[in-house]
């Protein structure tokens, strides 16, 4: 029989019914000799067992626990008393260990909190935030800080989360104090050091995560809400999305690194704002979103997730494709280029459309045969009468689309260079005119290439 005894934060924590469990036990186990709880139990029992071997031998922490489970199993059906620092139940290796009984003591973030943990507070060994996937703008608790090494390493995952200057409640041996959290880094640490930190009030922070940005939107649509955001629909900000995707394609074509930034949050809140409103209607919780995404992107990598295998990025586009057509339950080229939607620009749509076709062996056989159709259409299009003229327009441009497809080049991203090409070139040429004093009717053919060979040469 194991019986857990927390040793409390210090020296003169024991309770009586731990300083029992210690007397009484047939075999004392102390997780490390270099606590108070080693100092207090060396009073007791001169015989206690010590496990800081097994820190010498773990590669890491769960190696670690799973040793010391191991031995404290090892006495049989001994009475053991295992002590541990803090409160006992939260200790790392204690919550390994099944069927025992626990002498609960003072717990380590006492020091910081007392007895008035806020709600939703959330309590991290160092070495478990230091491992945790995110870290969320809550109430939160650490404690073990070991060093000042660990002690960096909070710094960092708690500035993903809260501001630089929020207050932290900052606990070593028997000093309380308040710092900000830019000065985390410069204090003393041992195994006993914690802290407390919350975040500021919403309208006075700085750094944000995406259950704020949530929240946010949920209070603008409120019913003490924005009166714009209120009255808005599905309907009524379709071309916002749209738009803010274009904002962003050209942000990151770009590659200018703080619009991209401003572009994704603007994206982002067209998506929030759409499930806010989905959610306001009945229609569905944002969790159906989050759900049907994650499912999918599941679904969809079986050569990650799966026993499929892919070995380049062509082939997993494939396996993509091939789990799209079996979730669409899509069985045939016909179906698969109707599910093209009809929402995307011309020239997007015809690319997808031609693709999807070409898949099902709607393609030609060689890059010269596009040429040729190209001229076809070229001729066709210049000997329209006015009636045809859209129609043998609209022919040329969806068989130039193929040629680029057919080459690799994907059409709409090649005419937003092409015309933001033309566009800085035109910019360049109104501005060499302004400088000569000249005005474009006023030039010759020839004056007229020459300049806007130079605007070329300036610009690109």
């Amino acid at each position: 029989m194991i019986t857990v005894v927390g040793m409390g934060r210090k020296c003169g924590d024991l309770t009586s019914d731990g300083r029992a469990a210690i007397e009484q036990a047939d075999v004392v186990v102390v997780k490390s000799q270099r606590t108070h709880a080693a100092e207090t139990v060396a009073i007791i029992r001169t015989d206690a067992v010590y496990c800081d071997d097994l820190y010498e031998d773990a590669v890491d922490f769960d190696s670690l626990n799973d040793a010391i489970v191991n031995r404290l199993n090892g006495f049989g059906k001994k009475k053991v008393a295992f002590c541990v620092v803090g409160e006992g139940a939260d200790d790392t290796t204690v919550q390994k260990l099944s069927g025992v009984k626990i002498i609960h003591g003072v717990s380590l973030q006492s020091a910081v909190l007392g007895n008035n943990m806020p709600a939703g507070t959330v309590v991290y060994t160092a070495q478990d935030l230091c491992s945790a996937n995110c870290v969320f703008p809550q109430p939160t608790v650490v404690k073990n800080i070991d060093d000042k090494y660990i002690a960096s390493e909070i710094q960092l995952r708690l500035l993903t989360a809260f501001d630089v200057d929020t207050e932290v409640v900052f606990c070593y041996k028997n000093t309380v104090k308040t710092i900000p959290l830019s000065e985390l880094t410069k204090q003393r640490y041992d195994y006993q050091a914690a802290l407390f930190i919350a975040p500021k009030p919403l309208i006075e922070r700085q750094v944000f995560s995406y259950q704020d940005c949530a929240d946010i939107l949920t209070i603008l649509c409120g019913e003490n809400g924005c009166p714009w955001d209120r009255a808005q629909t599905h309907k009524s900000i379709i071309k916002n999305v749209i738009e803010e995707a274009y904002e962003l394609a050209d942000a990151l074509e770009k590659e200018d690194t703080d619009h991209a930034v401003e572009e994704l949050g603007d994206l982002l809140m067209q998506v929030l704002f759409h499930l806010e409103i989905g959610r306001n209607n009945g229609e569905y919780e944002p969790e159906a979103v989050y759900s049907g995404l994650s499912r999918k992107l599941i679904d969809r990598h079986p050569h990650v997730f799966g026993e499929v295998v892919a070995n380049n990025a062509e082939e997993s586009l494939s396996v993509w494709d091939a789990q799209k057509l079996k979730e669409h339950k899509i069985k045939g080229t016909a179906e698969n280029v109707l599910d093209v939607p009809r929402g995307m620009s011309a020239l997007m749509r015809s690319q997808k459309v031609q693709s999807r076709s070409s898949k099902g062996g709607y393609d030609f056989a060689d890059v010269n045969q596009i040429v040729a159709k190209v001229k076809e259409e070229l001729e066709e299009f210049l000997n329209a009468d006015e009636a045809n003229r859209d129609m043998e327009g609209g022919d040329l441009l969806f068989t130039c689309v193929n040629l680029l497809r057919y080459l690799g080049v994907d059409s709409e991203t090649a005419l937003i260079n092409s015309t933001e090409k033309y566009l800085n070139r035109v910019v360049e040429c109104e501005r060499l005119l302004a400088e000569r004093g000249v005005q474009l009717k006023d030039l010759t053919q020839q004056q007229f290439d020459e300049i806007w060979d130079e605007a070329k040469h300036n610009v690109g």
